[in-house]
């Protein structure tokens, strides 16, 4: 069967050429909502491909991850934050320290750090979506956008985090006081 505007073939009452129909109305093409698939898992998507959550990230810094449900990667950044702060308050500047004073070095530390967060976590939170919402369509190829949809970011990884990350911090006080014969 031939189209009656375009001269092209019909297949399933559609032309495959022009894409018009057989009772002469034509195809329009159809929008895809390429982030559909995150939107439904992460319900924060919006906030966070738009970077409307600057403050809680400059708030938390590297526990904001632990914050949107990633417990192993804040709790991780977060002990190397304040690893990396104490090797820096005391090995690295020592001049600058003794110029400016620790008060103003650690601000202008948590300043430098707080940017790069701010700057770089919703990127990196969306990129391990991306990654998870791939594994659930591989995983589930028929039902995949339920069990999107059922997925949860679970908060309570944030205060296990806390928890976590001033226990350690405690340690590592209690290690360095004994170290040093203060304790």
């Amino acid at each position: 069967m031939k189209c009656e505007k375009c001269n092209g073939k019909i297949v399933g009452g559609c032309c495959t050429k022009c894409g018009a129909l057989q009772n002469g109305n034509k195809i329009m093409e159809v929008e895809v909502d390429k982030n559909e698939d995150l939107k439904l898992f992460n319900k924060d998507f919006d906030i966070i491909n738009q970077n409307k959550n600057l403050f809680l990230i400059f708030i938390f810094g590297p526990l904001y991850f632990s914050y949107r449900g990633y417990f192993l990667l804040g709790t991780i950044l977060g002990i190397v934050d304040y690893l990396f702060l104490y090797y820096m308050m005391n090995n690295v500047l020592d001049i600058v320290i003794f110029i400016f004073g620790p008060t103003f070095v650690f601000i202008l530390y948590m300043l430098i750090n707080r940017l790069f967060y701010v700057i770089f976590s919703n990127y990196i939170c969306l990129l391990i979506d991306k990654y998870k919402v791939k594994k659930i369509k591989e995983k589930y190829s028929k039902n995949y956008k339920s069990v999107l949809k059922k997925h949860k970011h679970n908060k309570y990884y944030f205060i296990l985090t806390l928890v976590v990350y001033f226990v350690l911090i405690g340690l590592f006080v209690i290690i360095r006081g004994i170290k040093n014969g203060l304790l």
